[in-house]
């Protein structure tokens, strides 16, 4: 749905041609893996809903980005968006910490692990909804911190799983962080009517989300949780 007049977002000028659509894919994407990922894990109720979390947190993460970014919106509505546009990376992040640290992570790390990254993201979520326009650079530190804080989890994964997924799940936090810096500067910019900046960002964040979900998938969801 989408509004005109004197408000109209459209006032703010044109967006990139690109602006939007890479996420409606990456939101597709997501529907599908969670559906799956849903089918084998039925019959492990934790297992299941730790996935769940995570697939629904990158269902709003994409979906919400592309309705934000695609849509002509009110002023008012806007703002709206872009609130839950900025909050929903705090529960990406979270999200796809959840199957991990619920089905690898054993004893009393498990609850640290959880307790951290989701004490972390609700708070940066409180302040990009409670504080308009939140300075981006503080949002970003926030992003990049709270996704950081995994880092307590990575001596035990590094002994627990096999060098692939390993690798994945570093070259995830890598590409995201990557992201974080070009959304940060917004540079590179090499075609601003098409491919800018911050399309640059959103490919990365797809990129990184791959690379997690097929960690995830061949061996988060086999892992023999303990």
């Amino acid at each position: 749905m989408t509004t005109n007049g004197p408000n109209d977002a459209s006032a703010l000028g044109p967006k990139p041609l690109l602006r939007g659509w890479s996420h409606v894919v990456a939101a597709i994407g997501a529907v599908l893996f969670t559906g799956a990922v849903a089918v084998r894990c039925a019959g492990d109720p934790p297992r299941l809903i730790s996935m769940l979390v995570y697939g629904l947190s990158m269902i709003a993460l994409y979906a919400g980005s592309a309705a934000y970014h695609i849509g002509t919106w009110s002023t008012s509505r806007l703002r709206v968006l872009r609130a839950l546009d900025h909050s929903n990376i705090f529960l990406l992040i979270a999200g796809t910490t959840t199957p991990i640290a619920v089905n690898v992570l054993t004893g009393w790390e498990r609850p640290l692990v959880l307790g951290l990254i989701w004490t972390l993201a609700g708070t940066g979520l409180a302040l990009t909804v409670l504080i308009d326009r939140l300075s981006r650079r503080v949002r970003v530190g926030l992003y990049v911190g709270t996704g950081l804080a995994n880092l307590v989890a990575a001596p035990t994964l590094f002994v627990t799983l096999p060098p692939t997924p390993v690798f994945l799940l570093g070259l995830g936090g890598a590409l995201y962080t990557l992201g974080a810096v070009i959304y940060a500067r917004r540079w590179p910019n090499p075609l601003p009517r098409i491919l800018g900046h911050h399309e640059i960002f959103h490919l990365l964040v797809i990129a990184a989300g791959a690379a997690f979900a097929t960690a995830i998938w061949f061996w988060v969801v086999p892992y023999a949780r303990r």
